[in-house]
């Protein structure tokens, strides 16, 4: 398999989830879980049924990692944490529950979903910091506004926390569109706003002639709607961060200090080598976040 067909394969496998009703779990690795080597086998439970062979110790940040990183987080879900031993919760980084668009027939499963997640985060004692790290986190992207007016309240009945990530213009389509500044703002002063760039973009998209578009006055328009610079964002594709690329760079001199990829919830590094010049954090990645394979075809 190309790089490219393994990254296409991916795209599709992401797509699908996003289709499912009640949103898609996700356990998420964090900086400690990263620098411990990004293993996310090391999560299984004991009481997990075998798992295919290549989902049982997959590279870190591959399709098959994040295909078991979403495997873990659908059967902790359902599951509740019932069977898994404290020290295989103790384990658990981050779970999060993203959701893109919501149909209205949907609202009853994910209704009950986010009830899990809520027991759930109480089982785990969440042990995040605060708004910027939860350990239990619902993740709206794109700004849907179905999506926020079905989710948020019960969200909020919940007591679990929310990031909105949306697409920066304004979009109409077959769905509730886009949610507008006022919508934002209002949403805002209870819960987090991240990056998510103006049309729906890559890092690798990312330009000398689109990255004010895209990065600086997307920072700058979330920092006017909720009077706070937006602190965590995430790239079309996932990819984690990769201080090689315009966007990145422009996105950690605008004071965004954490990146959410399809593995990890990340924070955003100068990190530099001897020769003064800042290399990049953790792996190479194509716009889908897919570390490139080798082109055995």
């Amino acid at each position: 398999m190309t790089a490219k067909q393994s990254a296409d394969e991916f795209e599709r496998y992401v797509l699908d989830q996003g289709e499912q009703p009640g949103g898609t779990p996700v356990v998420l690795l964090d900086d400690a879980a990263v620098a411990a080597g990004a293993d996310p086998s090391l999560l299984i439970p004991g009481i997990m049924d075998p798992l295919p062979e290549l989902l049982r110790q997959p590279e870190p940040f591959t399709y098959e990692a994040y295909v078991l990183q979403s495997v873990l987080g659908e059967f902790l879900l359902e599951s509740v944490g019932a069977g898994w031993s404290h020290a295989e919760l103790e384990a658990i980084p981050r779970v999060a529950l993203n959701f893109h668009d919501v149909s209205p027939e949907h609202l009853e499963v994910a209704d009950r979903r986010l009830t899990k997640l809520a027991r759930l985060r109480d089982l785990l004692a969440d042990g995040g910091n605060g708004e910027l790290h939860p350990r239990v986190v619902v993740l709206l992207f794109d700004g849907y506004r179905d999506a926020a007016e079905m989710v948020v309240p019960i969200c909020e009945r919940l007591g679990l926390q929310v990031v909105i990530l949306p697409i920066a213009l304004e979009v109409e389509d077959d769905r509730a569109g886009t949610l507008s500044d006022d919508e934002l703002t209002r949403l805002a002063r209870r819960h987090a706003l991240g990056f998510h760039t103006l049309t729906h973009r890559a890092a690798d998209q990312v330009t000398p002639t689109t990255v004010t578009a895209e990065v600086t006055d997307v920072v700058h328009r979330l920092t006017g709607l909720a009077g706070r610079t937006p602190r965590v964002g995430a790239w079309c594709g996932g990819a984690r961060f990769d201080d090689r690329l315009l966007g990145n760079r422009r996105l950690r001199e605008l004071g965004v200090t954490d990146l959410i990829s399809n593995w990890s919830w990340e924070t955003i590094q100068d990190v530099a080598g001897r020769d003064g010049v800042s290399h990049v954090v953790g792996e190479c990645a194509d716009h889908n976040g897919l570390r490139a394979l080798p082109d055995d075809s």
